[in-house]
C-alpha cells in the first residue's frame, strides 16, 4: 500500500473545541489547565498542537508567530535545573526556524543552573520582546512537579511572564488528578502566583469524541492495509470508549488473534493488557474520585457523594449517573471485578 493513500492521523476537526480554547488563551498570552484520566489521549493532542500547518486553520495570521514548546514532565528529574533545561530544549525546538538571539554577557556563572537559567530567560527575553512571538510552553503529565516541588520553582514559571513577557508567554498545563489538590503539601491554592494564571481556566479533557474515536480507528485500519471491516471498528469503538489507549490496544489485539468468545466484553476485560491500562485510569484518580467509583460499580445508593459523581460525569469518566454508565464497558467491567 502506498503511502500516499494512508488518510492524515489528525482531521482539522479533531478535538476541535479543546484546540479552539487552547489557541484562543495562546493569543491572548494567557494560560491554562486540562485534566484528563490516563490514557485519555493527552500525546495525541500534543502533537497536533505542534504540527501548526496543519493548524493553519485556527492560526490564521498568527501562524508565524506562535510556538507551542512541550515539556513532557514524565522525565523530569525532580529538580529545578531539570525543569529549565527541558524547557529551554523545547523552546529552541519549538523555534528551530529563528535565528538565534545575539549574544549577550558573556560572563558564565559558575552554577549551572544559573547558566541554563539565564540562557532560558535570554531567549525568553529576545523571542517575547524583541521578535513580538507567541510562546506556549506546554507542560504535560506535571502532576509530580505540583506533588514535590519546590514551591520556588513553581513560582519561577510566574516570574518568567513578569519579566517583561507578559501578552506574549503562557502555559498549558497538563494533569491527572486538579492541580491544588496534587500542590496541597505548598498550599498553591493560596501561595502559588504561578497556579493564580489558570486557576480559574481550568478545564475537563474527555475521552474522544464519536467522530474522533472513528477517524482513530480508521487511520490504524489504513496502516495496518484496513483488515477490519466497518461492523468490526464500530464494535471496537462501542467496547473502548473514546479512551484513546484503549482503542489502540483492543485494535492490536483483534487484530493479533482471533476471538474465541462471543461474549466480546469479557474476552477483552480479561485481557491483561486491558487490566493494566483500567487499573492505571483507577490509579491515577483522587481518593475521593476512586472510593466513588468503586461504590458506583456496586452500587447505585451513593446520594452523599453526588458532587464527586457530577465531577467524574464532568471528566468524562461517568457518562451517566443513574444508572451508572461508564465511558466504556471495559471498564465498568474491570470497576466491577475490582470492587468485587
Amino acid at each position: 500500500m502506498s503511502h500516499d493513500v494512508v488518510p492524515q492521523r489528525y482531521r482539522p476537526t479533531y478535538r476541535l473545541d479543546e484546540v479552539e480554547l487552547i489557541i484562543r488563551f495562546a493569543r491572548r498570552g494567557e494560560s491554562l489547565g486540562m485534566v484528563g484520566i490516563a490514557g485519555v489521549g493527552k500525546s495525541n493532542l500534543i502533537n497536533f498542537l505542534r504540527d501548526i500547518q496543519r493548524n493553519a486553520q485556527h492560526l490564521e495570521q498568527d501562524l508565524e508567530h506562535l510556538h507551542f514548546s512541550t515539556v513532557d514532565a514524565t522525565y523530569w528529574q525532580q529538580t529545578p535545573i531539570s525543569l529549565w533545561k527541558m524547557m529551554l530544549d523545547g523552546l529552541l525546538q519549538a523555534t528551530r526556524e529563528l535565528p538565534l538571539p545575539p549574544e549577550g554577557d558573556k560572563v558564565i556563572p559558575i552554577s549551572e543552573e544559573q547558566r541554563v537559567l539565564n540562557a532560558l530567560r535570554a531567549r525568553l527575553e529576545w523571542l517575547c520582546q524583541e521578535r513580538k512571538q507567541k510562546i506556549m510552553f506546554v507542560l504535560d503529565d506535571f502532576d509530580a512537579a505540583f506533588e514535590i516541588g519546590p514551591l520556588a520553582m513553581l513560582e519561577r514559571l510566574n516570574a518568567f511572564r513578569s519579566e517583561g513577557n507578559r501578552g506574549h508567554l503562557s502555559y498549558l498545563v497538563f494533569t491527572k488528578r486538579l492541580p491544588h489538590i496534587l500542590g496541597q503539601e505548598h498550599d498553591i491554592e493560596h501561595k502559588s502566583k504561578f497556579y493564580d494564571l489558570f486557576r480559574h481556566n481550568v478545564y475537563a479533557l474527555e475521552p474522544y469524541t464519536t467522530e474522533d474515536a472513528r477517524q482513530m480507528l480508521m487511520h490504524l485500519n489504513e496502516v495496518a492495509g484496513r483488515p477490519l471491516s466497518t461492523r468490526e471498528l464500530a464494535h471496537i469503538h462501542a467496547l473502548a470508549g473514546g479512551h484513546a489507549r484503549l482503542l489502540k490496544i483492543v485494535f492490536d489485539t483483534w487484530l493479533a488473534e482471533p476471538l474465541s468468545s462471543s461474549d466480546t466484553v469479557g474476552y477483552f476485560a480479561s485481557r491483561p493488557d486491558v487490566q493494566q491500562e483500567c487499573q492505571r485510569v483507577l490509579a491515577n484518580l483522587h481518593e475521593q474520585e476512586q472510593k466513588v467509583a468503586l461504590l458506583l460499580a456496586q452500587t447505585d445508593n451513593t446520594t452523599e457523594y453526588q458532587g464527586t459523581i457530577d465531577h467524574l460525569i464532568r471528566r468524562g469518566l461517568l457518562v451517566k449517573a443513574a444508572p451508572p454508565t461508564w465511558f466504556s464497558p471495559l471498564m465498568a467491567r474491570y470497576l466491577a471485578s475490582y470492587a468485587g
